[in-house]
């Protein structure tokens, strides 16, 4: 399988039976919005698929529940944060699993692990590349020039010029980043350093070093937004402290907009997963993140949502189709049966190219429905249907295309096709009426 992997700007193989991925958690101190979900089914999909080729996956995550975003929600709704980190990690929980989504083997909370921070950064500072002023920390890039900007693809100078730089008289280097804030605000955690909290950038290479004993892991995921600051430095203090690269693989996923405009919580303009979900379903977000290349920048309209739709209507046509083939149509002849899981294969290899997938899928629903118009022998028809199924389930799309029906059901519509037969429709339409109400129909 190969991946466009951010740090090299080219795409990297993978091919090893046992993978191991990383992928930045919420900080949790409000309800996700769908952008925050789309590098979770990105993840979700890739997981899924090297399942299906019997590669064992070992996926890690963190949940973020020391922030200062968690402060000012604890004071401004008169909480503690534990209170507040709680409610909003359940809540983000119960969003993963109304997506669908796979629970990562472990979804690490990173205030379980502030004492093996503590002990990273002072390593640190022991080796020369983070330095301590006054209680506050920071990492001093000029021992990594060389190195850092890499994954973003610019030099220090140039990040400096372009990029919002946090004013710090303290540091030796604008880039310079907080590895320990010295603080009395919030829940604080006496140091060697003095009394304060650790910094953002630090949790995730604490946490990925712990968890995976220190190796370079296969694949690190997030959004797009996150590769500057936060995985530039996530990655640089990875490799002055282990003399090694944090991953083999960088994944990020493009922004998503919503009619033309940045979802974002500062801007207010966002639509939360669970309201999505309320409005419409998992599986509607799903072939919406799917019809568009991860990598790529997404607009979320009304008129993509009427597209998602349609691509479900087909499909519970079909079921329906498929159902009345199983029960009533004579087995006539045998047709050539073309391998489109093959296809799906080469797609998802190729980098997770999920709207060609997409296009595969939509010639499989029109290769079904014209094999169940010609009452073709029903062996053909449910072969290329269980093609579809396990390419659906593979993606993650969930309670579609079940053809399994009741016996008393069964009956009720070879009894309908014989009424049809027999020119007996108005008793035909009472009880295709009912079948309709079942979903039979």
């Amino acid at each position: 399988m190969k991946i466009y992997n951010s740090l090299t700007r080219n795409k990297s193989l993978l091919q090893q039976k046992a993978v191991t991925i990383y992928s930045c958690g919420p900080t949790v101190y409000n309800y996700i919005h769908i952008g925050n979900a789309r590098p979770a089914i990105l993840m979700d999909v890739l997981v899924r698929f090297l399942k299906s080729k019997n590669i064992t996956v070992d996926y890690l995550q963190n949940i973020t529940d020391i922030d200062d975003k968690i402060i000012a929600k604890a004071i401004e709704e008169n909480k503690t944060e534990k209170e507040i980190s709680k409610f909003y990690t359940k809540a983000y929980i119960d969003d993963l699993k109304s997506l669908n989504i796979f629970m990562p083997n472990k979804l690490e909370p990173i205030s379980k692990h502030i004492d093996k921070m503590i002990i990273f950064i002072n390593d640190l500072i022991e080796q020369g590349y983070a330095y301590n002023v006054d209680g506050d920390v920071y990492f001093a890039i000029n021992k990594w020039k060389p190195e850092y900007g890499e994954l973003s693809g610019r030099k220090p100078e140039e990040l400096i010029s372009g990029e919002r730089v946090e004013i710090d008289l303290k540091k030796k280097n604008p880039l310079d980043f907080s590895l320990w804030k010295k603080t009395n605000v919030g829940k604080t955690w006496n140091s060697p350093f003095g009394e304060g909290r650790p910094g953002w950038h630090t949790e995730c290479a604490l946490l990925i070093e712990d968890y995976f004993n220190g190796e370079t892991i296969d694949i690190h995921s997030g959004g797009i937004d996150l590769k500057f600051p936060h995985h530039e430095n996530e990655r640089i203090q990875y490799l002055a402290h282990n003399q090694k690269e944090l991953s083999c693989i960088w994944m990020h996923n493009g922004h998503l907009n919503l009619n033309d405009e940045k979802m974002s919580k500062s801007i207010g303009n966002v639509f939360l997963v669970k309201d999505f979900v309320k409005e419409y379903n998992a599986n509607i977000l799903r072939w919406i993140f799917l019809s568009t290349n991860y990598k790529q920048p997404l607009n979320l309209t009304d008129d993509l949502i009427e597209q998602a739709k349609k691509f479900f209507d087909k499909l519970e046509n079909l079921r329906k189709k498929v159902i009345l083939s199983k029960t009533i149509f004579e087995r006539i002849e045998k047709s050539k049966i073309k391998n489109y899981v093959r296809d799906f294969e080469e797609a998802m290899d190729n980098d997770l190219n999920t709207s060609l997938v997409l296009s595969i899928i939509e010639e499989l629903i029109k290769h079904i429905n014209q094999v169940v118009n010609q009452k073709v022998h029903f062996d053909c028809i449910f072969t290329l249907f269980g093609q579809l199924k396990h390419t659906l389930e593979t993606l993650g799309f969930t309670d579609l295309l079940n053809v399994e029906i009741q016996e008393a059901d069964e009956i009720k519509l070879k009894k309908w096709n014989q009424l049809i037969l027999d020119k007996k429709f108005e008793q035909a339409d009472v009880l295709r009426a009912e079948l309709e109400k079942k979903g039979l129909m």
